[in-house]
């Protein structure tokens, strides 16, 4: 495994431990957005003619826009944070394909867990007796759509053979 590859890797576990964290808690740790951020520019380190610009710019349009999101309560810090430390690595050549993506993840997860909570109101099961995920009024760990979004992206920006 080479050192681009080891990175790549590690930002896969932080994205992945995100997502985990969101759905255990609704609640992730700075820590892994901050790692995202770090792997990032490691990587570009080890890439030849790495478009420094292009990611700078795509973590800070990501940045703005999530706080504006953040704002006006569509979207938790957790996840702007997230999907900032996501942007570093997609650049802005990536970013609309990586955030139509997430957007698509975050309906699809949406729904199932409409049909989940449905499911379990028609079976008569206690909110109390579900995980806290799938109960009424839970919101919605979003960072699983950031994590389905930005695999999806990366599966179809970078071959990985």
């Amino acid at each position: 495994m080479t050192l681009s590859e080891a990175l790549l890797a590690l930002a896969l576990l932080f994205l992945l431990a995100a997502a985990v964290a969101d759905m255990r808690r609704f609640e992730i740790p700075d820590t892994f957005s901050i790692a995202l951020i770090a792997l990032a520019i490691a990587f570009g380190f080890t890439q030849p003619d790495f478009p420094w610009l292009a990611h700078g710019a795509a973590l800070l349009l990501m940045f703005a826009l999530g706080a504006l999101l953040f704002s006006l309560g569509w979207m938790g810090g957790g996840d702007v944070k997230v999907l900032t430390g996501t942007a570093a690595w997609v650049g802005l050549q990536g970013l609309l394909m990586q955030l139509a993506g997430v957007a698509i993840a975050g309906g699809l997860l949406a729904l199932v867990l409409l049909l989940v909570r449905a499911g379990g109101r028609i079976a008569d099961v206690p909110d109390e007796r579900m995980p806290r995920m799938f109960q009424a009024g839970a919101p919605l760990p979003y960072a699983v759509a950031i994590a389905g979004g930005t695999i999806w992206w990366a599966w179809r920006a970078w071959p990985l053979a």
